[in-house]
């Protein structure tokens, strides 16, 4: 209790201060020392509930500082990771139409990450074979840009529950991807290898599906975080492991992210939220076998 007043108490302070900062024209000055460091204390939080009772304070913090900075890339991207984050702790708490709509923000902030970036800037109107140019145009320093814009796009595309629209800007979403592993494989735990493993795994061969393909991506992924990102195994079970009917590889990835035990690391956050999406799965296995 005495956990969750300090945060409310220190969200209110330095929501004030932003406003304040904002008002004279500091907000370059606010990023670095102060929203940063808040960023990873949440990603460290092992508290679910906390991190939503926490979340809307810097989402507004976020909202009021992109209002005034538009193309500002690190605020961009601190709002698409918060959105979406944001977002799968209150789907997994069965709150779906508050995260569809959280899902939304981290959309929209994640496409205009993406537009900041060279050759990219009317994303909208360009061809799959324009934007595949474009991206070719992006350094290794854009990984991390590139990866987190895509991440709140798909974020999106996962709460539209196969609405056209959204299946139709997965091959965008799925090419940036391709794009963040050739420059940079490493990034965020594996990130962009987690994604397209559950890309490819998600749907038959008879439908595009590449399940080969989606397991390499995943070993490697695993290989990467040294199998410590336990969000990796949850998505390994649940794309993979089901599609491919392998109770035994479901159960096995299931029953090592649970026993896991929790670290203090930036990755605490989402470990957690692994391991309550893992019990939730393990209870279904008889639905899905």
């Amino acid at each position: 209790m005495m956990q969750k007043t300090l945060t409310s108490y220190f969200c209110k302070i330095f929501l004030a201060l932003a406003l304040l900062m904002l008002g004279s024209g500091c907000t370059s000055m606010l990023v670095a020392p102060l929203l940063e460091p808040l960023t990873l204390s949440l990603q460290k939080q092992t508290d679910l509930e906390l991190l939503q009772d926490g979340a809307p304070s810097l989402l507004l913090i976020l909202d009021g500082l992109i209002a005034g900075n538009p193309d500002n890339k690190r605020l961009l991207m601190a709002a698409t990771k918060a959105y979406g984050a944001y977002a799968s702790a209150l789907h997994e708490d069965d709150k779906i139409e508050r995260a569809v709509n959280m899902s939304i923000k981290a959309r929209d902030y994640g496409i205009n990450l993406i537009k900041q970036l060279h050759g990219l800037e009317n994303l909208n109107d360009l061809s799959l074979a324009e934007i595949e140019q474009a991206l070719a145009g992006n350094s290794p320093a854009k990984a991390g840009y590139l990866f987190w814009g895509a991440y709140g796009w798909a974020t999106w595309i996962q709460y539209q529950e196969g609405a056209p629209a959204a299946m139709a800007d997965l091959p965008i979403v799925e090419l940036i991807m391709l794009r963040v592993v050739e420059l940079d494989e490493l990034y965020y735990y594996g990130g962009a290898h987690i994604f397209l493993g559950s890309y490819y795994g998600s749907r038959p061969q008879m439908y595009g599906g590449k399940p080969d393909t989606s397991r390499k991506h995943f070993e490697r992924a695993l290989e990467i975080n040294k199998r410590s990102f336990l969000l990796t195994q949850v998505a390994y079970a649940q794309t993979y492991a089901r599609l491919m009917f392998d109770r035994e590889l479901y159960l096995k990835l299931l029953t090592e992210v649970i026993e896991q035990p929790l670290v203090d690391s930036d990755m605490a956050s989402s470990n957690k939220l692994a391991q309550v999406k893992a019990e939730k799965l393990i209870n279904q296995v008889d639905e899905f076998f």
